[in-house]
């Protein structure tokens, strides 16, 4: 039976996946030995609510502390909802990165949502492939487990959204890059398109 502890893992320098913090004082802990300085929680306030957890006061506290605390919602154990809204969390995770913040990203229990949104993070932005994405999180957070349904059927929703841009510039990049195949134009393509679709932040949900 699983019992919640307060437990984290670094993927990298900017990055650490755990578990939720339960009270400020859990916050304190995770900003003390973590050297975090932004939270972004993609629980949802079902979540919360389930163990009693003060948002807006964690949110108070968190900075009165320094600290910037985002929440990216995304129902637990319900792939189609964390499908929709994953853009969503990863656009809120690349806004802090990029304002150059170490951010520790939390679910529940830190094994599914979380990594889901460091993952597409690391493919949707950074361009990594699924593997390589998967198995730097998994060499820093060995139990992460991220619904397989919710990342490949949104990065489909990405495709088909935007599948006349990659289009277009992979034709842009086939001729400014003759020596390269098809595939590795539209992978080129798609990487720029997909990264760049994000610097609009996704205020809402991708729709499927």
């Amino acid at each position: 039976m699983w019992k919640w502890t307060l437990n984290w893992n670094e993927i990298r320098g900017d990055l650490v996946i755990g578990a939720c913090p339960m009270t400020t004082a859990d916050i304190d802990t995770i900003q003390r030995e973590t050297g975090a300085t932004a939270l972004l929680s993609v629980q949802t306030d079902e979540c919360r609510k389930a163990f009693d957890i003060d948002y807006e006061g964690h949110r108070d506290h968190g900075h009165r502390s320094g600290l910037v605390l985002v929440n990216a919602p995304m129902r637990d154990f319900d792939p189609p909802d964390q499908r929709r809204r994953l853009p969503y969390a990863v656009a809120c995770l690349h806004n802090l990165l990029d304002d150059g913040h170490k951010v520790y990203v939390y679910c529940t229990a830190g094994i599914n949502r979380s990594p889901l949104t460091v993952l597409g993070y690391l493919t949707f932005i950074e361009g990594m492939s699924k593997d390589d994405g998967l198995n730097l999180i998994l060499k820093g957070r060995p139990q992460a487990e991220p619904y397989w349904e919710a990342y490949d059927g949104c990065y489909r929703d990405l495709l088909d959204t935007y599948r006349e841009d990659i289009k277009s510039r992979a034709f842009e990049v086939g001729l400014s890059n003759p020596e390269n195949n098809q595939a590795q134009n539209w992978r080129e393509a798609e990487k720029e398109v997909l990264r760049g679709a994000f610097l609009d932040a996704f205020p809402q949900p991708l729709k499927h």
